[in-house]
């Protein structure tokens, strides 16, 4: 297997990526929900396209100001595309690591990043720097070693998934990141922690279950070539293992469990 540097590994692909783009709040973050009112300043860190930030944008209304920040300057010019007249919402192309400024925000949101950081205690050290006194910041984030199929994905995909998490973990990423996200907060100096399940269930009866339960499928698609690329998987595994899946989905699949916890502090006034 070849080595790939971590950023390598972390960075998005280039394109359209259909996952980051059908993201809402009421989605994909609604534990945001109960902060967002008209004028609020929100720091969304690993914004991504801006598919999220636009939906807090909305709420924050043109009294608010939104920041949105991400180190991939494609995905930033997405966002900034994307964004057409919505007002009281900006990008900026920043590292969550050296990011700085003399604002501070109401509320600092970072929604499955953490994920692809090696250092993700180091990284909630800076963002705990821009919530203002009284403020929040609110993680969001996976434990992917929690994943549940009912019933259990072909073959190909598990063998897929698996090999996935393995990738994750030799670039020093943690597959089981929401699970230690409270201590961090404890140890970066949060004394009132809250952790939410915000697990995502993809059911055979829902209407839009062909595409949330796809989700798997979209990351061999289009995570799967740097697996390949590494050489942790051949690319007939990887193609193999998006068929039999859409097979899954189409015939026996019934539901798909995504672990999620939503992690928030308030800053000491």
């Amino acid at each position: 297997m070849s080595e790939q540097p971590i950023t390598e590994r972390a960075t998005m692909p280039k394109g359209y990526n259909p996952v980051l783009e059908r993201r809402t709040v009421e989605n994909a973050n609604k534990n945001l929900l109960k902060y967002l009112k008209l004028g609020l300043t929100v720091l969304d860190v690993g914004c991504g396209s801006g598919a999220i930030t636009r939906s807090i944008a909305e709420k924050t209304g043109p009294t608010g100001r939104v920041l949105g920040i991400d180190p991939s300057e494609n995905l930033i010019r997405q966002a900034d595309q994307n964004v057409g007249n919505l007002p009281g919402i900006f990008f900026q192309q920043a590292d969550v690591y050296s990011f700085d400024t003399t604002e501070q925000f109401d509320l600092v949101t970072c929604a499955r990043t953490l994920q692809w950081l090696a250092q993700p205690e180091a990284a909630l050290v800076n963002m705990k720097r821009f919530v203002k006194p009284g403020g929040y910041l609110a993680i969001l984030d996976f434990n992917h070693e929690k994943l549940s199929w009912t019933p259990e994905p072909p073959a190909a995909m598990r063998t897929f998934y698996d090999v996935f998490l393995q990738w994750r973990q030799d670039a020093g990423f943690d597959n089981a990141i929401a699970d230690h996200l409270e201590a961090m907060m404890h140890h970066i100096g949060f004394e009132s922690v809250t952790v939410e399940p915000q697990f995502e269930v993809s059911r055979r009866d829902d209407p839009d279950f062909s595409v949330t339960s796809r989700l798997w499928a979209e990351v061999a698609e289009l995570r799967g070539p740097q697996l390949v690329q590494a050489g942790y998987i051949t690319e007939d595994q990887r193609l193999q293992a998006i068929a039999d899946y859409d097979s899954w989905i189409a015939t026996i699949g019934e539901s798909m469990t995504v672990y999620m916890l939503a992690i928030e502090a308030q800053q000491p006034v």
